[in-house]
C-alpha cells in the first residue's frame, strides 16, 4: 500500500473511519455547498446503474460542506483541500500533487475505481459521469479518458501536439490524451503511486503509462466544451508547462515507443455529440508577425534545433501573404519531434527550446486557422485525422534523429 505519510493527520484519521469503499469520485472544483449537493445527485443517478449500489465517497475541497443525508446510496463525503485541475498551476501549485493526493486516498480506501471531475460536475450528465466509471468498474478497463464537444479553436494545444504526438509515439488514438476528466482503475492507480523521479507540475502521463503498461484504455463522451482555464498563462507560458513535462515523459518512455508501429482505436463509451461551432475569430495576420519576429531574433537557436530542410522551409513560410500561409503536416510533425530530442539532449537551456518553440507554434496556429475559418465540425474532424496521420508518417524520422542524434535527416 502507498506510503500516507504525505497526508494529513486529519486525513488520515477520515480514512479510517470511512473503511473500504468501491469508488472514489473527486470534484476538486466544486467550492460552495449547493454545488456539492447537486453534484452528489447526480453522482448517485449515475453509479445508480453501476453494479449494486456500490460504496462511494466524493472528496471535495475543504470550502464545500454540506450535510450529508441519510438515504440509500449516499456517497459519503471526504473533504480536503485539493488544487483545481481545469487550470494551469499557478506558483507553488502542482496538479501532478492534487492528483497524487486523491490516489492515495483512493489506493488507502481499497476503491475498484477513482474517478476525477475536473469539469463544472454540475454540467455533466448523470449519463456523463457513468462513462467516465462503468468500463472500469464492469469491464476492466484501466484508463478512460474524456472526450470534449470541440470547437475549431478549442484547446490548440493539443489538437497540434499533444494529442498526434501520443496517437503516433504509443499507439492510441485519444482525442484528448490531457485533460481534466479521468477515470481510473485499482491497477493504474497503483501504478501511478510508484516512486518516479520530478515529472513537473501538469499530469500528461495517464495515457503514455497506460499504454506503455500494457493497460486497457478507452474513452468517454461527455457531452460538455473543453474546461475553460481560468487565469490562464500567455502562450509562451502554457507551451512551457504543457510541453515540458510531456517532452520528459517522451524521453521516460523511449524504449516503449520505439517498438510501437501503427496506431489503433480505442474503445469510445456514449454516442458522439454533434459538432459545435463558434463566432470567435483568431487574429491570423498577428500570428504571422510573432512568427516573423521569431524567424529574425531566433536563428541562432532553430540553427542548433532543426535541420536544413526545415529552416528553408520556415524561410520561405516569412515570405508568404497571411491567405497562402501554410505550414505542411509534415513539417510541423517534424519540427515538434526535433523540439523533443533538443529537449533531451539539452543543446541549451531547456527553458530556451520551449521558448523557441512559441513562435513555430504560432505559425502552426496561423496556419490552421487559416484552413478551417470556414470549414464545419465534420471538416475539422478530418483535417485534424490527417494532422494525426501525419506524426505517424513522420515518426520513423524521429526515431532514426533520437538513436543516431548527430545525423541529420533533412
Amino acid at each position: 500500500m502507498a506510503d500516507l505519510e504525505t497526508l494529513s493527520p486529519e486525513l488520515k484519521e477520515r480514512l479510517a473511519q470511512l473503511g473500504q469503499v468501491e469508488i472514489v469520485v473527486a470534484v476538486p472544483g466544486v467550492t460552495t455547498g449547493d454545488a456539492l449537493r447537486v453534484t452528489i445527485g447526480r453522482v448517485r443517478a449515475a453509479l445508480n446503474g453501476v453494479g449494486a449500489s456500490p460504496k462511494t465517497v466524493l472528496v471535495h475541497p475543504d470550502g464545500a460542506m454540506v450535510e450529508p443525508g441519510s438515504a440509500d446510496g449516499q456517497p459519503a463525503l471526504l473533504p480536503f483541500p485539493i488544487t483545481p485541475v481545469d487550470r494551469f498551476p499557478g506558483a507553488g501549485e502542482s496538479l501532478s500533487e492534487a492528483y497524487r493526493t486523491v490516489f492515495l486516498a483512493s489506493n488507502r480506501l481499497g476503491a475498484r475505481a477513482c474517478v476525477m471531475v475536473g469539469s463544472d460536475p454540475t454540467t455533466l450528465s448523470p449519463e456523463a459521469l457513468q462513462r467516465l466509471v462503468q468500463p472500469i468498474v464492469e469491464q476492466e478497463f484501466d484508463l478512460v479518458t474524456p472526450c470534449y464537444l470541440r470547437r475549431r479553436f478549442d484547446a490548440l494545444l493539443n489538437s497540434s501536439v499533444l494529442a498526434p504526438l501520443s496517437r503516433a509515439l504509443y499507439g492510441k488514438r485519444l482525442r484528448f490524451p490531457v485533460g481534466a476528466d479521468f477515470g481510473f482503475s485499482a491497477r493504474l492507480v497503483e501504478r501511478q503511486l510508484q516512486p518516479v523521479a520530478d515529472r513537473g507540475a501538469m499530469p500528461v502521463w495517464f495515457a503514455s503509462d497506460a499504454a506503455c503498461g500494457g493497460f486497457k484504455i478507452g474513452q468517454a463522451q461527455l457531452g460538455v466544451p473543453v474546461p475553460v482555464q481560468r487565469d490562464p498563462p500567455d502562450v509562451s507560458a502554457a507551451v512551457a508547462q504543457l510541453l515540458g513535462p510531456l517532452f520528459q515523459d517522451v524521453e521516460r518512455n523511449a524504449a516503449c515507443w520505439q517498438k510501437i508501429r501503427a496506431s489503433q482505436p480505442v474503445p469510445t463509451f456514449g454516442p458522439a455529440a454533434a459538432g459545435t461551432d463558434e463566432a470567435a475569430a483568431v487574429e491570423v495576420s498577428r500570428l504571422i508577425e510573432a512568427f516573423r519576429l521569431g524567424y529574425r531574433n531566433l536563428q541562432d537557436i532553430w540553427g542548433v534545433v532543426l535541420p536544413p530542410a526545415t529552416l528553408v522551409e520556415l524561410k520561405r513560410l516569412t515570405q508568404l501573404s497571411p491567405d497562402a500561409f501554410r505550414l505542411s503536416d509534415d513539417i510541423w510533425a517534424r519540427i515538434v519531434y526535433d523540439f523533443a530530442l533538443a529537449f533531451r539532449l539539452r543543446v541549451m537551456s531547456r527553458d530556451h527550446v520551449l521558448g523557441a518553440m512559441t513562435p513555430l507554434y504560432r505559425a502552426w496556429v496561423a496556419s490552421y486557422a487559416t484552413e478551417v475559418r470556414t470549414a464545419s465540425p465534420p471538416a475539422v474532424e478530418q483535417r485534424l485525422e490527417r494532422l494525426g496521420a501525419a506524426f505517424e508518417a513522420q515518426k520513423p524520422y524521429f526515431v532514426s534523429r533520437w538513436r543516431w542524434p548527430d545525423r541529420f535527416n533533412p
